[in-house]
């Protein structure tokens, strides 16, 4: 049955996605009991490189070299998004992990100030300022209402400022270059990366027990795969701000699977502070101000 609205369909499909990554907090929070983050991120790109492959080949025609170094730069960006995040996940927990990678929305505007010297609006201030209090209240939720802030959500931020540049990154180079392509050089570059972590660490090994393994496969499949085409697909079908008030709903979903599957409590202070943090990133986005962001020719 066919939807008889494209809007309709790109956003469930967004829907989808925002749901699909926000279970991927505690599935990859489970994993870090059993495996390190290099050799689970080594695993789970492998498996997506290689179900890509005769993709590739069906598409090697269209292959040019202007988007190599696009490719390796984003894909840096996301290897950076990945190892930051995982680690991070090893000492917090997965929905606080869920809601501080959510800043990564907000800091998008903030860093336009620094790098393209554009004021954003006054929304994406307010809402800035909204989630770094709320931010707040997460770091100061006490043993009793969860965890101390600690390394991990420290990762978790850097994580989130690089997931800002990431999207910096692919908001100029994605309309000039093939979104297979770009898309492919990314997963190769997060795979070299990860084995070359995992190789040197000694940690590199796929003798691990089938769940986990089965949890790679899903997480290829679904929060690669799967995801990086329905964002290039229905992004093309909606608004820029329908998309980023749906991703908003990614850090509650990753609360809720946590709670479910983990048992995971913020504690009053904590769902302060998460609310804070979602309510932030709806408000910067309400009016987004980076439609026509002008990037310097490097």
């Amino acid at each position: 049955m066919a939807f008889r609205s494209p809007h309709l369909a790109a956003e469930l499909h967004l829907l989808l996605v925002a749901l699909l990554w926000g279970a991927q907090f505690p599935l990859v929070k489970t994993v870090m009991a059993i495996t390190t983050p290099a050799n689970f991120m080594a695993i789970r790109f492998s498996m997506a490189v290689l179900l890509l492959i005769p993709v590739a080949w069906a598409k090697r025609a269209s292959w040019s070299n202007k988007v190599l170094w696009p490719g390796v730069l984003a894909g840096l960006f996301l290897f950076g998004v990945f190892i930051t995040q995982t680690y991070g996940l090893v000492f917090t927990s997965a929905s606080r992990s869920g809601f501080i990678t959510g800043l990564n929305v907000i800091l998008v505007p903030l860093l336009t100030i620094l790098i393209f010297r554009k004021m954003p609006g006054k929304f994406a201030l307010i809402g800035s300022g909204l989630a770094f209090g709320g931010l707040y209240l997460l770091s100061a939720a006490d043993k009793t209402q969860g965890l101390p802030f600690n390394i991990g959500d420290v990762l978790t931020i850097g994580c989130a400022f690089l997931c800002a540049g990431y999207l910096l990154v692919l908001n100029w180079y994605s309309p000039r270059h093939d979104s297979f392509w770009l898309t492919m050089l990314q997963l190769l570059v997060v795979l070299a990366g990860s084995l070359i972590w995992a190789g040197l660490a000694g940690e590199l090994t796929i003798q691990l027990p089938g769940r986990t393994l089965g949890i790679g496969l899903f997480l290829a499949v679904t929060c690669t795969i799967y995801a990086f085409w329905a964002m290039t697909w229905a992004q093309a079908r909606t608004t820029a701000t329908r998309t980023a008030i749906i991703f908003a709903l990614e850090p509650v979903f990753a609360a809720l699977f946590a709670w479910w599957w983990l048992a995971e409590r913020l504690g009053p202070i904590g769902l302060a502070g998460g609310g804070l943090i979602l309510f932030g990133i709806v408000l910067a986005e309400v009016r987004p101000q980076l439609r026509d962001i002008q990037v310097p020719p490097s």
